[in-house]
């Protein structure tokens, strides 16, 4: 296993300069199913018309996802994983190189749906994010403590649904600033749009940045 991450840690550090060289800002979407990465991912499309995006989707199989991705706007390049848990930054390199970088300003990448497997491969994204939603419960940091410990920023989705749960918003965060407390931190509802809007806004910020550099 070391030598395994030893190999994939490599890897993602070819891409990452990549992407650097390129200017291209890259977020590594991680969470279970369920979660609404994909719905994230549409809402962001239609929104922020400002930067060209490009998405990789991860999935064991299909190409549901990349179909709604490409639908909101964006051009997608699927992964199947076959069965694999988890995206290694190999995988990710095939699809960079079949990719228009130079004409790239943002790449998100979704993860295939799960919190362990994914959590131990760096992929060479510049920013990681977990997501969690109302439905999975406020002790999700808890139970997953190094998917959050490893993140640079935490998606809670799904707020729309607190009215209908015994959800913690108060100990959710409080967990996550325990394991992470430089992670930036989004509160959103891909139904009604709720905090979309900061999120690209974040996102911008981070490509300028970049850019300037």
């Amino acid at each position: 296993m070391t030598n395994i991450l030893g190999d994939n840690d490599a890897a993602a550090q070819q891409n990452r300069q990549l992407l650097a060289d390129h200017n291209v800002l890259a977020v590594d979407l991680m969470g279970s199913p369920g979660c609404g990465k994909t719905s994230i991912l549409e809402r962001v499309i239609q929104q922020l018309k400002g930067l060209t995006i490009r998405v990789i989707e991860g999935d064991v199989a299909t190409a549901n996802d990349a179909e709604r991705i490409e639908a909101a706007g964006a051009e997608a390049f699927q992964i199947n994983t076959g069965g694999m848990c988890h995206l290694n930054a190999p995988m990710v390199r095939r699809a960079m190189d079949k990719m228009d970088l130079a004409g790239t300003d943002l790449l998100l990448i979704e993860n295939v749906g799960n919190l362990v497997c994914p959590a131990a491969f760096k992929l060479g994204a510049q920013y990681r994010f977990v997501v969690s939603s109302i439905p999975e419960g406020d002790d999700k940091p808890e139970k997953y403590p190094v998917a959050f410990r490893t993140s640079q920023g935490v998606i809670l989705n799904k707020l729309d649904l607190i009215p209908h749960s015994p959800f913690d918003t108060e100990k959710f965060w409080d967990l996550c600033g325990q394991l992470q407390p430089h992670a930036v931190q989004f509160a959103i509802s891909c139904t009604t749009g709720a905090g979309i809007t900061e999120l690209c806004q974040w996102l911008t910020e981070q490509h300028s940045q970049l850019t300037s550099a």
